[in-house]
C-alpha cells in the first residue's frame, strides 16, 4: 500500500464529503432514541460507503450508551448535532490503529493455499460475528460490525448474517455496505434501514483530489474527476495507478480503429500482463467499458439533437466517440459492451491475450 493510500485508509470516517443527508438521517435516528440495529449503505464503488460506516462507528464508540444515575435516575442525555468526533481522542486513535475491541470488519479473505483473495465472503468469515456479539463490550458501550461488502457474501454467509439480524443483541450495530444491493437476499434488505449514497458533483471530486494530491496539475485533476463518475474513492484509485495515462494510451489505440494498430496494442497488452500491474489491468477493462458507455450516451444525444451529458476527459475525445459510435448501430455497441465486460472478467486467462482479443473483437465489428 502506498503512503497516500495508507493515510486515506487511516482517515476513514474523517474525510467524508457530500453525504450530509445520510449523516443527518443516522443522527436523527440516534437523537430520537430509535436507532435501528442494522443499516445498509448502498452506492457505487468508492463513493464513501466505508467512510460513512467508520464515521458512524467512531461516533457511537465516542458516545457510549448512557448509564443510570447513582440512585437509578436516568442521566439526561445531550443531543449531538453532528457525527464528527475528535480525531485525536484516545478512542479514535485506537480505531485508526485497527485495534479497538468493539469494532469488527468482515470482508473477503485471502485463500490460504494460493494467497489470492477469495471471490466471496464465506460463512467462516461471518461466523466471527456470533462470537463478537456474544462477548461483552470491552469498553462497556457499543459493539459495531461492518460487512464490506455484503453483496460479496455467498448464500451460506448471507444466511448466517440473516440469523444475526433476526436476533440483534443490545447495544450492537451491524452496518452492511453494498455496491449492488440487488444481489442481497430480500430478507436481509427488509431488516435494514437503508442509506443511499449518490455520486458526488464533479467539483467536489476535484476538490478532494486537490486536497490529497496538491502537486497534480489542474487539468489532470479535471480529467480524473470526469473519469471518476462522481466517486472520490475511484478517482483516488485512478491517480494511484496512473489511470489518466492509461486512458490516453487506450484512446490512441481506439483512434486507429477499425484498422487496429497491432504493435501499439501488443505493447500496451504486454505492459499490463505482469503480476505487478494487475490493478492497471483491471483499470484498463473499467476504462474501456466506461468509454463505450459514455460514447453511447454522447452519440445518442447528438443523434437526438440534444445537449450531450458527456463531459470530455481530453480534447478531441468527443469527436472520436462520434466517429466510432456512428460506424455501427448503437445496439451493436451495447452488445460489444457486454462481451467486453465478460471477457475482461475472465481473470484466470492470459491477460495479454485477453486484451488483444478484446481489441480485435472491437476492430472486427467496426469493419
Amino acid at each position: 500500500m502506498r503512503d497516500s493510500e495508507e493515510n486515506i485508509e487511516k482517515a476513514r470516517g474523517f474525510d467524508l464529503y457530500g453525504h450530509e443527508a445520510a449523516e443527518q438521517m443516522f443522527l436523527d435516528a440516534y437523537n430520537s432514541d430509535r436507532l435501528h440495529h442494522a443499516w445498509l449503505i448502498t452506492g457505487p464503488r468508492g463513493i464513501g460507503k466505508a467512510s460513512l460506516a467508520y464515521k458512524m462507528a467512531r461516533f457511537l464508540l465516542s458516545n457510549p450508551p448512557e448509564d443510570n444515575g447513582l440512585f437509578g435516575d436516568a442521566l439526561v442525555a445531550s443531543s449531538p448535532t453532528t457525527l464528527a468526533t475528535d480525531e485525536l481522542s484516545s478512542v479514535n486513535k485506537v480505531i485508526s490503529a485497527g485495534s479497538h475491541g468493539d469494532i469488527i470488519v468482515i470482508e473477503r479473505q485471502p485463500n490460504e493455499k494460493t494467497g489470492k483473495m477469495k471471490a466471496e465472503i464465506v460463512v467462516d468469515d461471518v461466523r466471527k460475528l456470533q462470537n463478537f456479539f456474544n462477548k461483552t463490550s470491552t469498553e462497556g458501550g457499543w459493539r459495531i460490525a461492518i460487512i464490506d461488502s455484503a453483496d460479496e457474501m455467498n448464500r451460506n454467509a448471507a444466511n448466517a448474517v440473516l440469523k444475526a439480524l433476526e436476533e440483534p443483541p443490545k447495544n450492537a450495530l451491524l452496518i452492511l455496505l453494498a455496491h449492488a444491493p440487488g444481489k442481497l437476499l430480500p430478507t436481509i434488505t427488509s431488516r435494514c434501514r437503508q442509506l443511499r449514497l449518490n455520486p458526488l458533483p464533479f467539483g467536489t471530486v476535484c476538490a478532494i483530489l486537490s486536497r490529497h494530491y496538491p502537486d497534480i496539475a489542474p487539468d489532470e485533476v479535471a480529467g480524473y474527476g470526469v473519469l471518476s463518475d462522481g466517486s472520490p474513492g475511484y478517482a483516488i484509485n485512478l491517480v494511484e495507478h496512473q489511470g489518466l495515462e492509461l486512458y490516453i494510451q487506450l484512446l490512441e489505440i481506439l483512434a486507429s480503429l477499425p484498422a487496429l494498430d497491432v504493435p501499439m496494442a501488443h505493447k500496451l497488452a504486454g505492459s499490463l500482463s505482469l503480476k505487478a500491474t494487475e490493478p492497471k489491468y483491471i483499470l484498463f477493462g473499467e476504462l474501456l467499458t466506461a468509454f463505450i458507455n459514455r460514447m453511447i450516451r454522447h452519440v445518442t444525444a447528438v443523434q437526438s439533437e440534444e445537449v450531450s451529458p458527456v463531459k470530455p476527459v481530453l480534447t478531441g475525445e468527443l469527436d472520436l466517440m462520434l466517429q466510432l459510435g456512428q460506424r455501427i448501430p448503437l445496439d451493436h455497441w451495447a452488445e460489444l459492451w457486454e462481451k467486453v465486460t465478460h471477457k475482461m472478467a475472465q481473470v484466470n486467462l492470459d491477460r495479454k491475450q485477453v486484451i488483444l482479443n478484446v481489441l480485435t473483437l472491437i476492430s472486427q465489428n467496426l469493419k
